[in-house]
Parts: C-alpha cells; structure tokens; sequence
C-alpha cells in the first residue's frame, strides 16, 4: 500500500511542477519522461527476458514518423497515432523478434544493431515518403471531444507536458501488471535458465516474443509523444546514440529492478544540465557509465542498494 500511495504523491507532484516553471524546464521534464518510457521498454525484454536489444532508437522513430506521415496524409491528431503508433512499432518488433529471438547473446545484440542502421538509412533516404534528412513537421493537435463536447485543448507545452505524464503513468502500471504477471514470471524463467525453462514446459519463444513486442510498443508511443511535442521529427533524432543511452540509464539504474531504470533515466537525462559547456561530450560520459556499471556495478544502483539492505 505505501508503494501506491508514494505513486500517487509523485505523479500529483509532477502534475503541479509545471505551474511554478518556464518553458525550458518543462522541456526537461518532458524529455525525461520519454526516456523513462524508453527505459521501461527495454528493461522488459533485457532486464527480465534477458533477451539483448540495441533497436530502441529504430522503434522509437517508428513510433514518431508513423505520427508524423498520419498526421500529413490522414489529418489525424495524437489520440490516434498513440495507439497507432504502439501497434505499427509493435508489430515491427514482432517482425524482427521472429526470426532474431533465436539468436541470443551478443548475436542477437548484433542482429538488432543492424536492424537500428537499416530503419535510420531507410527513414534518411526515402524523401518521398519521410521527407528525407528534412524530415517531417506536425501541424497542432485538435481538441478531444466526445460526441461534440471539448474535453480536452493541446494548446501550449503545459498541456502536452500533462497528456504525456498521463500517458507515462499508464505505461508505467501497464510495465509494472506485465511483470508482475504470469507472463512476467516466464520472463524472469527465461532470462535465468531458458533450457530449463523449456523443460519445465513454458514455451519461450511465445514469451520472447511478447517481450519483444512490448518494448517495440513502449518506444512507439514514446516516439508519438516526441513527435508531437517538438512539433516535427528527424532521422538525427533516432539514431543508434539514442539506444545506446537507454541502455545506459537501465545499466547504471539497474535492470530487472523495474524502479531501476526510471531512476537512470532520470539522472542520465538530467547529467547534460549539470555539465555545462562540457554538455558536448554527454556521449563519452554515457559510455564511460556504461563500461563502469558493467564492470563494477552489473547490478545497477538499486540492485546494489537492494542487496546492501538484505545483508
């Protein structure tokens, strides 16, 4: 219970932050809410599955540039490309996982890393579809309405900022019913011992596969919510850096600790702000956090706190 009530108190506290901010803060706040998405996404099929992934940057452009393209050809607004865009990232993981989940390992880390490069070249170069290196802009989002009736106006980053902590807070309870879940069990299962798991019965190409999707899911609607909130999409924007830097934030928060990489998105997201003129050089230092995680902390901060509290 006192999980929930924290929960609680946190989101209402991030409701009310943007009335005592400015526009760039918001903009922060509104970033590291992306990446939490992000990091979530992939803390389920890496952390709990085991299953590696360096693809996070091509289903979050996915996410984006299917927003972006409905939005130019169709006319249509957020509230359908969010679940537009789960479904089509969605289903391009499963199109991947198919034939990759039965590599494992560093292979399968390749296989992803290769898929990352093919959908950045893909998205760069078809100008006619994507708008090429230009890339795409995102007219403003009409009102919500229900039968008439104006619920809800997207009229300034205050309201974007508030859609996209609704929508995080949905993800995050739908990540944390996932795990907490039959499914999530078989993950766990799989990522410990998968021959095992195999002879127990579980079958563990199903339960990849809907880890897969769920990540691919995840970074779709995170892409929707980006686009929507810069008002336009890029190639630069999806490129491999961006999956490194998640992997980062769930390495240095801890995966398979679910609370872990929330924890590393936010302070990795938060890093450049307090390096200042060196803020460049954001990349080495991710790199340099993820090598020294790896190799001294492979469990993460929270795995580490968690295992200082039970001795």
């Amino acid at each position: 219970m006192k999980k929930y009530i924290v929960a609680l108190a946190l989101v209402a506290l991030l409701a009310t932050a943007p009335l005592g901010l400015g526009g760039y803060e918001i903009s922060v706040l509104l970033m590291i809410l992306f990446y939490i998405i992000l990091a979530l996404g992939l803390d389920l099929v890496t952390g709990y599955c085991g299953q590696f992934s360096f693809a996070t940057g091509a289903f979050y452009g996915i996410g984006a540039y299917t927003a972006a393209i409905m939005n130019r050809d169709l006319g249509t607004s957020i509230w359908l490309h969010l679940p537009a865009g789960a479904i089509v990232a969605g289903s391009f993981g499963l199109m991947l996982g198919i034939p990759a989940l039965r590599l494992t390992g560093h292979f399968l880390a390749i296989v992803t890393i290769a898929f990352q490069t093919i959908m950045y070249l893909a998205i760069s170069q078809w100008t006619s579809f994507t708008g090429g290196q230009v890339g795409l802009s995102l007219r403003g989002t009409d009102p919500l309405r229900i039968f008439g009736i104006e619920l809800f106006e997207l009229g300034s980053l205050k309201s974007y900022y508030w859609v996209t902590l609704a929508v995080t807070a949905s993800c995050v309870l739908i990540a944390w019913r996932l795990v907490n879940s039959r499914l999530g069990r078989e993950w766990i299962a799989i990522r410990d011992d998968e021959t095992l798991a195999c002879a127990v019965g579980l079958n563990t190409t199903f339960g990849k596969l809907t880890a897969f999707v769920a990540y691919a899911a995840l970074a779709g609607i995170a892409g929707v919510l980006t686009a929507h909130s810069l008002r336009g999409v890029t190639p630069d924007d999806f490129t491999i850096w961006i999956s490194a830097t998640v992997v980062a934030m769930m390495v240095l928060g801890g995966r398979g600790t679910f609370v872990g990489p929330i924890i590393g998105a936010i302070l990795l997201a938060l890093l450049p702000e307090f390096l200042g003129r060196y803020a460049e050089y954001k990349m080495l230092i991710y790199g340099i956090v993820l090598i020294f995680g790896m190799t001294f902390v492979p469990e993460g901060v929270v795995g580490r706190f968690r295992r200082s509290t039970a001795r």
